[in-house]
């Protein structure tokens, strides 16, 4: 029974968790086709990424390991638990020490219109660091869905 509220809660925190981050390129998009409501993108993707993804994936870390330690899996048995574990911790400090604060100086930045001149380089230069991060935090989401559900080997 405490098996299964444990998976119960880690399925539903990786929904959780991870669902919206599928939103964040289209935030992105919207906020530079539209660049006077840039703020209220940058904003909406950092109350959604401190209120729900970050707790949410850290808790995905919590679950699988009391998961891993209630049935006594082996990670050195299944070398995809390993993989997939591995490329967690990869994607939460990446997300923790690259994502989180480019977020924050994005609200930063766009809170005062851009001048005559156009948007200043650190916004174009924090937007395309967002979205290199982004692509790399969501494909680390897909390769450890496709571990976790195939469990390859």
């Amino acid at each position: 029974m405490l098996i299964a509220v444990f998976l119960f809660l880690h399925v539903m925190g990786a929904i959780v968790a991870f669902g919206p981050t599928f939103v964040f390129p289209i935030i992105g998009a919207a906020s530079h086709r539209e660049p006077q409501h840039a703020h209220f993108g940058a904003v909406l993707a950092e109350i959604v990424e401190k209120r729900l993804v970050l707790p949410f994936a850290l808790l995905q870390g919590v679950t699988g390991v009391a998961i891993i330690l209630l049935k006594g899996i082996s990670l050195t048995d299944n070398r995809w638990l390993g993989v997939g574990t591995a490329l967690y911790l990869v994607a939460i400090v990446s997300s923790v020490l690259v994502q989180a604060p480019a977020v924050v100086r994005m609200v930063e930045l766009t809170a005062t219109p851009p001048g005559p001149g156009g948007p200043p380089a650190e916004l174009l230069a924090t937007a395309a660091r967002l979205k290199r991060g982004g692509i790399l935090l969501l494909v680390l989401l897909v390769l450890i869905v496709i571990l976790m559900v195939t469990k390859p080997f």
